[in-house]
């Protein structure tokens, strides 16, 4: 699921290839939804902050989540650890089966 765009280096491709074959990216985004999960609402350098994670790891693994359909954005905000206006994120609601 880690992935690097197709104008991205060599490199960027591998070290996506590695987080998953390590299981890294999938511990990653556990660790990610579960701390949306027990407080929602939080941008990614406060969910960083709240699980010990790389900065940037959260940036990385909150969009894979919400391709997944898991979690979704809600209203931007300033961030209490980057000071700049963010955007939050919070667990996605079940959609409906349709009869």
């Amino acid at each position: 699921m880690a992935r690097a765009r197709r104008t991205d280096p060599l490199t960027s491709h591998q070290a996506a290839e590695e987080a998953e074959a390590s299981g890294r990216a999938h511990a990653q985004r556990q660790l990610c939804l579960a701390e949306v999960l027990k407080n929602p609402g939080k941008t990614a350098a406060e969910i960083a902050v709240a699980t010990g994670l790389e900065r940037h790891a959260p940036s990385r693994r909150l969009p894979e989540l919400r391709e997944a359909g898991l979690v979704t954005n809600g209203r931007s905000r300033i961030c209490a650890v980057t000071g700049r206006l963010s955007i939050t994120w919070f667990t996605a609601q079940p959609q409906e089966v349709q009869p």
